[in-house]
């Protein structure tokens, strides 16, 4: 590789990290070219891209960027997820990946958002989410659940109040 071809891979990997809002190494050693390709694939998919890249490159195309906290992971064999928009389904299909293909010694080494490096454990967490419909809804439920409190506590005085009067009616009627 020649002064001018690493500028360029530079400068892309410049781009592609300023485009994004989240991004996460992984260590593929050990992964065929078949599974690359369904990798590559599942997180396409998920709305980002997978890139293998010289950690030398990388380093520097990091530099005064949200991936600079990263730079500590860029040892040994790399990928680097560039995450556009939301990072939940592209750590889930990684995380699906990995349990699905245990004989592989695929794992992600690090991860950043929005300037902050994670932890394997915040990683993890991040994965277990559920979807964002899920979240919405249960939002929803939660954000309601006072006003259905309110309205079932103000429909019972009516009740109580009809029940007394019926109680009141039984007792004067002859027997």
């Amino acid at each position: 590789m020649n002064r001018k071809q690493r500028q360029e891979a530079v400068d892309s990997l410049s781009h592609k990290i300023a485009a994004s809002s989240a991004g996460f190494l992984v260590d593929f050693q050990g992964l065929n070219v078949e599974a690359s390709k369904n990798l590559r694939r599942q997180i396409r998919k998920a709305g980002s891209e997978l890139k293998v890249t010289k950690n030398t490159l990388l380093r520097i195309a990091s530099q005064q960027t949200d991936f600079e906290p990263l730079k500590d992971a860029f040892v040994g064999p790399t990928a680097v997820v560039f995450v556009k928009d939301n990072p939940v389904p592209v750590i889930k299909v990684l995380n699906k990946f990995i349990k699905d293909n245990p004989a592989l010694s695929v794992r992600i080494k690090a991860g950043v958002l929005n300037r902050k490096l994670l932890s394997t454990q915040e990683i993890e967490m991040l994965a277990n989410l559920p979807s964002r419909e899920v979240l919405l809804g249960q939002l929803v439920g939660l954000l309601s659940a006072p006003a259905r409190s309110l309205v079932s506590v103000l429909a019972e005085i009516p009740r109580k109040f009809l029940r007394v009067l019926n109680a009141i009616a039984e007792a004067q009627q002859p027997k």
